[in-house]
């Protein structure tokens, strides 16, 4: 892939969807793990060694240990960008669709000044955030409004959000109102044999 996002034209649709499949794809192939005859878990690599490895063989516990640590940590986003289309770039609003660059500061005095007499503009904002639904729509391909049994839409309701309102519908639908008990964390099984 090294070549070719440089020769990719913005104009490339084709070029362009390769290149975010590619981009998106996991991290783990399933593909390529099968069961050793010993028990392990073989890893086939995409180019052998050079002293004619083509296999990695792990134990269970080896081979989640080595995808644990792809794991992001939690509240961290799994993009990130640099350059100019790195969240503070001063030229980002001049190459990112759908963005205004932002008035020289003599033009922003002017709108100010033309605010406090009276001649604001009327400006559409975007919301910053899409809603549960639109999330879960994105996400997993699931619409949440969708009626399975007629096709029809369902409508909310309400939003209950107040800790009481909750206790008080669950306990009333007979479903536990409380959280499980955390257990402790335990450690790895031990064997006699070490």
């Amino acid at each position: 892939m090294g070549h070719f996002w440089r020769a990719l034209k913005a104009n490339a649709r084709q070029g362009l969807e390769w290149l975010c499949q590619y981009a998106a794809r996991g991290a783990l192939a399933l593909e390529r793990l099968s069961r050793a005859e010993d028990g392990r878990i073989a890893w086939r690599m995409k180019q052998p060694l050079p002293d004619g490895t083509t296999h990695l063989y792990f134990t269970g516990l080896e081979l989640l240990r080595r995808v644990a640590s792809l794991i992001p940590p939690p509240r961290v986003n799994l993009t990130r960008f640099h350059g100019v289309f790195a969240p503070g770039a001063k030229m980002g609003p001049r190459v990112r669709p759908g963005q205004q660059a932002q008035p020289e500061p003599e033009a922003r005095w002017a709108k100010a000044q033309a605010a406090q007499k009276g001649a604001v503009e009327h400006t559409r904002q975007q919301p910053l955030r899409l809603d549960w639904a639109g999330l879960l729509r994105r996400t997993f391909a699931l619409d949440v409004f969708a009626c399975c049994r007629c096709g029809g839409r369902r409508p909310v309701l309400a939003y209950v959000t107040a800790r009481q309102g909750v206790r008080a519908i669950l306990e009333h639908l007979g479903l536990p109102s409380k959280p499980p008990r955390l257990s402790p964390a335990q450690g790895p099984p031990q064997y006699a044999g070490r």
